[in-house]
């Protein structure tokens, strides 16, 4: 596809995700189901087929994917984590874990494959963190007990999401438990390598470079460097056979804890949000709005599954830990639905063959 064809079914994807993201926003909806449903109508599958070439589109998306992640690491660190409590957050732990499996069995009962099972339960696992924030402070219960506890458990899943981009690369090579142990091996390797030489960068070139008069002087500079940062790492992780997810929180992370994190967020902000957007409107364009349409029982009878299932495994984690029974239930109907991430973890899945059309 030549290059102004391209940025004209780009421009056209965009447009159409300003106009079903503002109409959403309008009916108090997230503005992602509006993107989502933009590249369905624009070029899904028995839809208009206005926009083409999602491939291409998709591969530059997936920049946005990488500085959402590049953000989420900017906004973790240890004194965030433990001001939660433990328990909280060990039942973030243990609510990961349990839907991931249980989602996995209920995958296998319906004649799935083992990796396959293993992928959905990894999707369904997570919860949508900007849903939830938009619910909490409309409501002004930020500060309740089931806020806290949502946002802690939040945390995990999105911390979470950088072990479980690492899983999904793995399913899709299969093999025997001791091929699978080497390559478990050799991906720690790679990753403490590329760690380590990350946390070198980032803690003294990086955090040096923005104390510098020149940088003070020129915001334009640490744009340039936070741009530079998460795309590098994003690529490293890539170049060492990593997951580009790990390499782009890591170095957030790293980040995170300097003084220049906040303003690193806000310089990266712009960028993401017109990046996401992109991505979330080419998941858009693998969808068949017909096909949903033609099997709406099932769809339906699907999403009230995964949203009962995972706010009743939520109230007994959450009562075992000690919890009120009030606050348990307010928690789990806070996070039953399924998150942003399951389309990032979906399109590895989907590019290493775990999950079919």
């Amino acid at each position: 596809m030549e290059t102004w064809d391209m940025l004209l079914h780009i421009i056209l994807l965009l447009l159409g995700c300003l106009l079903a993201g503002s109409l959403m926003a309008w009916l108090k909806q997230s503005p992602l189901v509006g993107y989502l449903l933009a590249g369905m109508v624009l070029g899904g599958p028995g839809s208009l087929a206005i926009v083409k070439g999602e491939a291409h589109i998709e591969s530059i998306a997936e920049l946005g994917v990488a500085l959402l992640l590049f953000s989420l690491g900017l906004e973790f660190s240890w004194k965030r984590v433990t001001g939660f409590g433990t328990t909280t957050l060990l039942a973030g732990a243990a609510q990961v874990v349990v839907t991931l499996l249980l989602g996995a069995m209920c995958c296998r009962l319906f004649g799935l494959s083992t990796t396959t099972s293993l992928a959905i339960g990894a999707m369904i696992c997570l919860s949508s963190t900007a849903a939830v924030l938009r619910v909490l402070i409309d409501r002004g219960e930020m500060d309740s007990q089931a806020g806290r506890n949502s946002l802690a458990i939040l945390l995990v899943q999105d911390m979470a999401v950088v072990p479980l981009a690492i899983l999904i690369p793995l399913l899709s090579e299969g093999g025997d438990p001791a091929a699978i142990a080497t390559r478990v091996f050799g991906v720690l390797l790679a990753a403490t390598l590329v760690i380590g030489s990350l946390y070198f960068l980032m803690n003294y070139v990086a955090v040096r470079a923005l104390q510098s008069a020149a940088f003070g002087r020129n915001r334009e500079l640490t744009v340039l460097l936070s741009v530079i940062v998460g795309l590098g790492a994003t690529w490293a992780a890539h170049a060492a056979n990593l997951s580009p997810a790990l390499g782009a929180f890591v170095a957030g992370m790293f980040l995170g804890n300097s003084k220049f994190a906040v303003q690193i967020r806000a310089d990266v902000a712009s960028i993401r949000i017109v990046l996401l957007t992109l991505f979330f409107g080419a998941v858009g364009l693998i969808a068949d709005p017909v096909w949903m349409f033609k099997n709406l029982p099932m769809v339906l009878s699907v999403a009230v599954m995964i949203m009962v299932g995972k706010a009743t495994i939520l109230l007994i984690v959450l009562r075992l830990f000690g919890k009120s029974r009030g606050v348990s239930l307010s928690t789990g109907l806070c996070l039953c639905q399924v998150g942003e991430f399951a389309f990032v973890l979906g399109s590895e899945a989907r590019t290493g063959k775990i999950l079919s059309e």
